[in-house]
């Protein structure tokens, strides 16, 4: 059996004897190492982050759009979006917007999922876009107060779409954590969809970088056999 350590073992627990600047005899707590080590850690520049999300997108950007107003609903925004980005190139055809949420009366906020376009995600990151207030009870609440100022003036002809009010809103691409959760919201078809999209979208960035690199690959069976 192991002897029973000396009362002079006991007070000297937890603590290390090391080689510090002004006296190599300091004595060192294990807490002070800890805290040393952790400072020296601190001070290490920190690796960049971007490059886990250089292809989240591949399948369509998913973005949300904030503070929306009371009067604005998901199919205004969808339909401004479809507008606004209805010339960008893309390599898949249909609507500039493949779904959107609906606007969540709590935070007054919703999802929106893009078709793969031919720019980087970059371009959607604060991009800003005009959205008509065409809901049905701030449309009709604005045409009465607007016809009655139109009486007011002798305008014959009330209630024009030009005095319809509109609102600036804007779009951030999600990642990480906030993109999961915004996947949670979206149908299942959609996300099939997606991800349809994203391998269609590696496979031709892995055929043009075999190009550029002019590898060469071991021919297949079916070839051999031809």
């Amino acid at each position: 059996a192991n002897p029973a350590p000396s009362d002079g073992r006991l007070q000297t627990a937890g603590v290390v004897r090391g080689h510090s600047p002004g006296d190599s005899r300091e004595k060192r707590t294990v807490e002070t190492v800890v805290e040393s080590v952790c400072s020296e850690t601190a001070k290490m520049p920190s690796r960049p982050t971007q490059l886990k999300n250089v292809h989240v997108h591949d399948g369509g950007v998913v973005v949300t759009v904030d503070n929306i107003p009371k009067a604005v609903d998901w199919l205004s925004i969808k339909k401004a979006l479809d507008e606004k980005l209805g010339d960008l190139p893309s390599p898949v055809e249909g609507n500039a917007v493949t779904f959107a949420t609906k606007v969540d009366p709590h935070s007054r906020s919703c999802f929106v999922l893009f078709k793969p376009f031919d720019v980087d995600e970059e371009f959607f990151r604060h991009m800003t876009f005009k959205v008509n207030a065409n809901s049905a009870t701030s449309s009709s609440n604005f045409k009465v107060a607007s016809s009655s100022q139109a009486e007011l003036e002798g305008d014959p002809s009330p209630g024009d779409d030009s005095t319809v009010p509109f609102y600036e809103l804007q779009t951030v691409p999600l990642y990480g954590i906030d993109l999961q959760e915004a996947l949670k919201k979206l149908p299942a078809h959609v996300l099939r969809k997606r991800e349809s999209r994203a391998k269609a979208k590696r496979l031709k960035r892995n055929e043009q970088t075999c190009i550029l690199s002019d590898c060469t690959s071991t021919p297949s069976k079916a070839r051999r056999r031809t």
